[in-house]
């Protein structure tokens, strides 16, 4: 346990599709290590933080997503997930945009973004229904290649560039993961 707990969480694991009839073409996503994906997140000039009703199955994500909108990323509270901010008392850099308006957003290199500074660079995936996320991450792989579809889900999640396997059935192993992503932005 003590060695698992030195070089962390490993989120390559299981890189198959969550559901069985899953076929994205020639070109699937790569699964990396939290630290990783962190240090992507951290470097990018422009993120993105997309979340969805799924937090509330896990209420303790919002605690997580609220500390990376602390680090000066903002979020784009999908459905009616913006509540689970609003009961917190964190609406800093929080917008309440639907999912499918949000995915034709940044579709266009052109779109000023929800702060009206600018496009995005990294797009950030979580707490999304599984099918739904697919469709966002499909559209902007095949639609604008010049954002970064990273997912920080429970889920693998073949449409991204970068993603964790499966941590749907281990959410000790998957919070955990999720706190190294956090570690690595704060670095």
């Amino acid at each position: 346990m003590a060695a698992e707990a030195k070089k962390g969480i490993d989120t390559t694991r299981n890189p198959i599709p969550f559901e069985m009839a899953q076929i994205p073409g020639p070109e699937m996503a790569k699964t990396y290590m939290p630290k990783v994906i962190g240090a992507i997140i951290k470097k990018a000039k422009r993120p993105l933080l997309v979340v969805g009703a799924e937090l509330f199955d896990d209420p303790v994500m919002f605690d997580k997503m609220i500390e990376m909108g602390k680090m000066g990323i903002p979020i784009a509270a999908t459905a009616h997930s913006v509540k689970g901010f609003v009961d917190r008392g964190y609406l800093e850099n929080v917008y309440q945009i639907g999912l499918h308006p949000l995915t034709n957003y940044l579709r266009f290199p052109d779109w000023k973004g929800l702060d009206g500074q600018g496009q995005y660079d990294v797009v950030i995936f979580l707490g999304i229904y599984y099918k739904f996320a697919n469709g966002m991450l499909s559209t902007l792989k095949n639609f604008n290649r010049d954002i970064k579809r990273v997912s920080i889900d429970r889920y693998y999640h073949v449409n991204a560039d970068m993603t964790f396997g499966n941590l749907a059935f281990n959410p000790d192993d998957y919070h955990a993961a999720v706190d190294e992503v956090i570690a690595a932005i704060k670095k």
